[in-house]
């Protein structure tokens, strides 16, 4: 892959995070509607308070806008009271709050029926639900039974209502409530969904392709629903399923230089305070380049002798996609520093002598000191000049022990061979 690639790659994901969080800033200030009392449907003649709510950070006076069904209606306060209720009030109410979007529409139904099944009009995971089963004003709810999808589900704890307590996705489906009496048989119906609290979280990382001594961030994204935009979340992040950074509000992990031992399978999980809802996301393999290649000792002459020159040369390859960083190399004798870091590559002895044997090592550090490698060892012996080998002392007592023998027959070969013509010269 290419430099310009690369670079292309790491500037996409930096708008997108960008405009990530330009969406975050700009809607934690969306406001939210909510209603008092929290039920819906309602009967016509009953009064409900209709909020707009800001975050906590929104500042200064705001005015405030109220739409129903899209077209915008009186009302410029942060409450709108709707009393008497009327059948035709029921649709979609929305708010905004200054300069704001507008809220996300919640619907407010008005029914004249003779029984209703009332229930919070958004329901989200984590939320303790209850629902309500209610007689026209002026009659009594008399032992209800509650179903869900035709199956029934219990009976209410107190009164008319059912607490059904803690839920997630799987409650949601169609509720609904019975009234016998000996004259008829009242049925009230509500279809009641659970909606995600937030989406389930993924994983982004700051740049596409890391080198050790990058600064490495890991986003954990994930989206509140529009209702519950103020909701706080908490993030921690996992290493090959390791926690590497605890729960906390931060959704970023940052690493300022990543090593080697920092690539692994890394996840996310969110949380509300309480643990109400908690999500993971899958996993994302991170993976780091070396920045240069594990450094490894040559020398100059495979034997060196007594007053020879010595170079010892701490060799290393740099990433191709990093060709121009500089790098720092040192070099040590038996654990003691010989040469400190500089530019140079080589320890030259123009002289080496007997104590210059030992093991050898480098190191390579980028200027920072953010990466840092060290060779494996290696032994040099310097030879004595005059030093003889064992096996060429052997070989030469060998070899005199063998001319001493042949020089002893000699001898005795010719003081024999003497003796024998005096004898001869003496007889004649």
């Amino acid at each position: 892959m290419s430099e310009m690639t690369v670079l292309a790659l790491n500037c996409y994901l930096l708008l997108c995070t960008a405009s990530y969080i330009a969406e975050s800033v700009g809607a934690a200030v969306r406001p939210v509607v909510s209603l008092s009392p929290n039920w819906t449907p309602i009967f016509p003649g009953e009064s409900v308070t209709l909020s707009c709510n800001v975050a906590p950070t929104a500042q200064g006076n705001l005015g405030y806008s109220w739409y129903w069904e899209g077209q915008r209606i009186r009302g410029d306060q942060q409450s709108l009271f709707i009393q008497p209720a009327r059948e035709t009030d029921s649709g979609d109410y929305q708010c905004q709050a200054g300069a704001s979007e507008r809220s996300a529409p919640v619907t407010l139904d008005i029914y004249y029926d003779p029984l209703i099944l009332q229930a919070p009009p958004a329901v989200y995971e984590g939320d303790s639900l209850t629902l309500r089963c209610q007689r026209r004003p002026g009659y009594d709810t008399r032992n209800p039974v509650f179903y869900k999808d035709n199956y029934a589900i219990g009976s209410p704890v107190s009164g008319s209502e059912l607490h059904i307590g803690r839920v997630d996705v799987t409650a949601s489906g169609t509720y609904l409530c019975e009234e016998k009496s000996s004259f008829k048989t009242l049925k009230a119906e509500n279809y009641i969904s659970v909606s995600e609290l937030f989406s389930s979280p993924h994983i982004n990382v700051s740049q596409y392709y890391l080198i050790e001594g990058d600064h490495m961030t890991i986003t954990c994204d994930t989206k509140l629903s529009p209702h519950r935009e103020t909701t706080e979340l908490q993030f921690a992040f996992y290493r090959n399923g390791h926690n590497v950074q605890g729960f906390s509000l931060s959704n970023q992990y940052g690493v300022p230089s990543v090593q080697l031992e920092d690539s692994g399978n890394y996840t996310c999980e969110v949380q509300t305070p309480t643990g109400s809802v908690r999500k993971r996301s899958r996993e994302a393999h991170i993976h780091i380049q070396e920045l240069f290649s594990s450094p490894q000792i040559k020398v100059s002459s495979d034997q060196v002798t007594e007053g020879d020159h010595m170079t010892i040369t701490c060799d290393t390859e740099l990433h191709p996609h990093r060709e121009t960083t500089e790098l720092q190399f040192a070099f040590y004798r038996n654990g003691h520093n010989v040469q400190g870091f500089s530019l140079s590559n080589q320890y030259g002895v123009p002289s080496a002598q007997l104590e210059d044997s030992g093991k050898y090592t480098c190191e390579v550090q980028t200027p920072t000191g953010s990466v840092r490698k060290r060779s494996s060892m290696v032994h040099i012996h310097i030879q004595g000049r005059y030093q003889v080998i064992p096996w060429v002392n052997l070989l030469r007592l060998i070899l005199s022990f063998f001319i001493l023998i042949w020089t002893v027959c000699l001898i005795f070969h010719n003081i024999k061979t003497h003796g024998t013509r005096e004898h001869h010269t003496g007889g004649d």
